[in-house]
C-alpha cells in the first residue's frame, strides 16, 4: 500500500484510483462502489503457456511461390563506382 491508499481499477468504467485512505472507496469519475464489483473473487484466467508445445510446424505440403530464389540468384551485382580500400586519398 502506498501513502496514497489501495489501488483500484473501477469495474464499471474501468477508472484507476486510490481510495485515499478513506474506509469506502469510490469511483471518482462514476461513483461506483469497488466492493459492488459482480466479478469480485472469481477466479482469473490462467496466462497462456509459452513453450515448445504451441510452436506450429509449417506446413511442408505447401507450394513455395513460383521464381521468389530465381530473382535473387539471377539479378547481377551492380557497381556503385564507390571507392575501395586501394583508393588513395
Amino acid at each position: 500500500m502506498t501513502k496514497l491508499g489501495k489501488k483500484f481499477t473501477c469495474w464499471k468504467c474501468s477508472t484507476k484510483f486510490y481510495d485515499l485512505n478513506k474506509p469506502s472507496a469510490k469511483c471518482p469519475k462514476c461513483g461506483t462502489d469497488p466492493a459492488e464489483d459482480p466479478n469480485r473473487g472469481a477466479p482469473v484466467a490462467a496466462a497462456p503457456a509459452f513453450g515448445a508445445e504451441l510452436v506450429e510446424e509449417p506446413d511442408d505440403d505447401l507450394p513455395e511461390e513460383p521464381g521468389e530464389e530465381e530473382e535473387l540468384e539471377d539479378e547481377p551485382l551492380e557497381d556503385d563506382g564507390g571507392a575501395t580500400a586501394d583508393d588513395e586519398y
